[in-house]
């Protein structure tokens, strides 16, 4: 039996799947709002509008709670960029469009492409949260509006951000199937098989970085 060993604490699960299933339906309600009769699966737009607006508090909440918690128990050291970041992010694309079989060992717990996307939530979620207020109080926020380009500026970069976390999203399920089971279980779990990705890894590697948080 292999071993496991814990990748996820407790608090990283919670606030993943409370992000997850908030940002699944901001941009389902996203896609109504935009395009009621093109993307029909609400019984209204008011219902869609409330929807919304219920998991915008909702992903606040959570973004919140999971910067406390990242700088409270040093979980940001994980996301931390490194110079060694740049040649394994190119290691890391070849192996995902099978130009390579091979990964390098990280020596940390997220792999380039995870820190980069993770790390850029935080941006791109600020982004929704501003415009989307302004949105949705167009008349109180005008004075924002204004200050940002206008109200159609506000609703482009809105809807443009929100391709993003389309894309992101995708690209996120799309590797972690690719990874296997055992990746998807080790979120719920928060454990994972001690070698999950050993048989990719390649045997000179650069050595990890000290103190570099493996939980978390």
């Amino acid at each position: 039996m292999k071993r496991l060993i814990l990748r996820h604490t407790l608090a990283v699960r919670f606030f993943h799947w409370w992000n997850a299933v908030s940002i699944i339906m901001l941009i389902l309600t996203g896609f109504y709002i935009h395009t009621p009769y093109g993307f029909p699966i609400f019984s209204s737009m008011d219902v869609a509008r409330k929807i919304h607006f219920i998991f915008m508090y909702a992903v606040i909440a959570g973004l919140v709670g999971r910067l406390y918690y990242a700088f409270i128990s040093g979980d940001y050291r994980n996301f931390k960029p490194r110079f060694r970041d740049i040649p394994n992010m190119f290691a890391l694309m070849k192996y995902y469009l099978f130009l390579s079989d091979r990964l390098p060992d990280w020596g940390e717990k997220y792999n380039p492409g995870q820190k980069m996307m993770y790390a850029g939530f935080v941006p791109l979620l600020i982004i929704q949260i501003v415009t989307g207020f302004i949105l949705y109080w167009p008349t109180a926020l005008n004075h924002w509006a204004v200050w940002l380009g206008g109200p159609m500026v506000v609703r482009i970069v809105h809807y443009v951000v929100a391709w993003i976390f389309v894309y992101c999203v995708a690209a996120h399920l799309y590797l972690d199937i690719t990874e296997g089971i055992a990746n998807i279980v080790g979120m719920i779990t928060g454990r994972v098989p001690e070698d999950l990705h050993a048989k990719h890894r390649k045997q000179a590697s650069p050595a990890p970085d000290k103190g570099v948080a493996t939980e978390g």
